[in-house]
């Protein structure tokens, strides 16, 4: 059951990576192909970062299955460098695109603070995880939610795309349908595996979840707009 459970976790991190590679092809990958227009230095740092972590996570479930526990160990330390990358450019970009928003009825406010309130269930959850690393079903477990807290930008920018057609008005609504989709996954996981929904699981749930669900009511009161925009 351990071996089985370490390669559905690795599965599951290898599908984060290849989400990521397909959301960001268009805008960053493959970013030629399509547009002409460069990236800034920060959001080719943060595009960078990003990749870091899920390619660090695929990696060590990797590693983990093959029982290279010693390298595991060694790259863990990885882990720091990935997440300070996340948080510090997602902050920045983030707070770049916010202060250019003109309107607290902009649908961007959406997207602005979903991302804010994601990077919070990130940093939550890794932590989390490093907490309970002796204790490897909760330990993978919070790890992958602490991959999913940041992976709806990948779903969202499928919105953008010209067949799709759908821009920002229905980014967030792609974000949301896309990490539900994975949570479901996720917690159907739990339920035939191990025949309920493992605590680990719950609290991942909660600390993906309610940081977003607040960050939506700051977006649509208008206090997240008037917090940056008239302090």
């Amino acid at each position: 059951m351990r071996s089985k459970e370490t390669q559905v976790f690795f599965l599951a991190h290898l599908a984060l990576l290849a989400i990521v590679g397909v959301g960001f092809a268009r805008t960053f990958y493959l970013r030629g192909l399509f547009i002409p227009r460069p990236l800034s230095m920060t959001l080719q740092l943060h595009g960078a970062a990003l990749t870091f972590w899920f390619a660090l996570a695929a990696l060590q479930g990797w590693l983990a299955l093959t029982g290279r526990r010693a390298w595991h160990a060694r790259l863990a330390w990885l882990a720091v460098v990935a997440v300070a990358g996340v948080v510090v450019t997602g902050l920045q970009v983030n707070t770049g695109v916010a202060l250019q928003i003109e309107s607290a009825g902009d649908p961007e406010n959406m997207f602005v603070w979903a991302n804010y309130m994601s990077l919070l269930s990130f940093v939550g959850l890794v932590a989390l995880a490093v907490a309970q690393r002796r204790r490897l079903p909760a330990h993978r477990r919070l790890l992958l939610f602490a991959s999913l807290s940041i992976i709806g930008p990948a779903f969202a920018r499928v919105a953008f795309w010209p067949w799709v057609g759908q821009g920002v008005v229905m980014a967030p609504a792609f974000a949301g349908a896309g990490m539900l989709l994975l949570i479901a996954l996720a917690v159907g996981y739990d339920l035939v595996a191990q025949r309920r929904v493992q605590p680990a699981t719950w609290v991942g749930l909660g600390g993906l979840l309610v940081p977003i669900f607040a960050g939506t009511g700051v977006a649509l009161s208008g206090a997240g707009f008037a917090l940056l925009h008239h302090a």
